[in-house]
């Protein structure tokens, strides 16, 4: 067995300062929102660094909590998280399982046509006028239908389902088995890996997003949770307003990071328990054993 040289455990001793340093990095951001949104209002109005909240307090959570739009938001938000990923999960398999067959017709022109929406889309006017046509404008249904398809998930899909043997589906054709069947019994749980990290690139896509709502919804009630927070951080919209007379009111920058955090907290719930199929699944097609 060799024995690790000085160098050796050198290096490896330098590797995990620089790793742990751009660890601190990517989490000090966020240990400085979650501090000052707990941080009462002489502590938020501070300046530098905040990693410990002084004299904590709930008080900009519960101005966030009760601000009217925030539960609007968050239903929407969630609608389009359900609806909009069961319906990309649903089109992306469609969509992959045919084209990657072999004996396809058109398969490689279908491909291509994939490949060209990746380089060029309308615009926005066209696209907005698209949605006009289709009576999609003010309603919730134009969050998941424009984004039902990704031609970069579909080519994912077919990746991996080019990976899984042809023995498999060919044993199934010998047992009589038709497609819809060795595509629901085989293989879809053979693709959890795959699904489930098409699923949480939706997922965090549709939390996040706010741009089409913008552009295509102008009804408040019709809102996503992103909109709401852009407009506490941009616009000020939110108030103290439900502070009690002889309580001191939170800070504007307590009330902007209790709303970040609320924001983020459906990722944060959800992304430990999808880690491990995350990994596995954004591996595919990296390495071939």
């Amino acid at each position: 067995m060799r024995t690790e040289s000085w160098q050796d455990k050198l290096t490896v001793c330098l590797i995990y300062i620089v790793l742990g340093l751009l660890a601190v990095v990517v989490v000090y951001p966020f240990i400085h929102v979650l501090s000052v949104s707990f941080s009462g209002r002489g502590e938020a109005l501070r300046s530098g660094f905040h990693w410990i909240p002084r004299q904590p307090t709930l008080v900009a959570y519960r101005e966030v909590m009760t601000y009217p739009f925030i539960w609007t938001g968050y239903g929407n938000t969630l609608f389009r998280m359900v609806v909009g990923t069961a319906l990309t999960l649903l089109v992306t398999v469609c969509a992959a399982y045919p084209l990657s067959r072999k004996d396809f017709p058109w398969k490689r022109v279908l491909v291509l046509l994939l490949l060209f929406t990746m380089i060029f889309d309308g615009g926005i006017v066209p696209n907005y006028l698209l949605m006009k046509d289709l009576h999609l404008l003010n309603t919730r249904w134009v969050y998941v239908l424009p984004h039902a398809a990704n031609a970069f998930q579909v080519l994912v899909m077919i990746s991996f389902f080019r990976s899984i043997p042809d023995a498999l589906v060919e044993a199934a054709r010998i047992d009589g088995a038709r497609d819809l069947r060795i595509l629901t019994r085989i293989l879809l749980p053979l693709s959890m890996p795959a699904l489930v990290t098409i699923g949480l690139w939706s997922l965090v896509y549709h939390i996040n997003a706010f741009m089409d709502n913008l552009l295509y919804v102008t009804d408040q009630t019709k809102f996503v949770l992103q909109q709401i927070v852009r407009q506490i951080l941009i616009e000020n919209r939110l108030d103290p307003f439900t502070s009690a007379v002889n309580e001191i009111p939170p800070a504007p920058e307590s009330l902007k990071m209790a709303a970040v955090i609320v924001s983020v907290f459906p990722v944060l719930v959800v992304y430990p328990f999808l880690l491990r199929y995350f990994e596995k699944g954004t591996m595919i097609g990296s390495v071939k054993g």
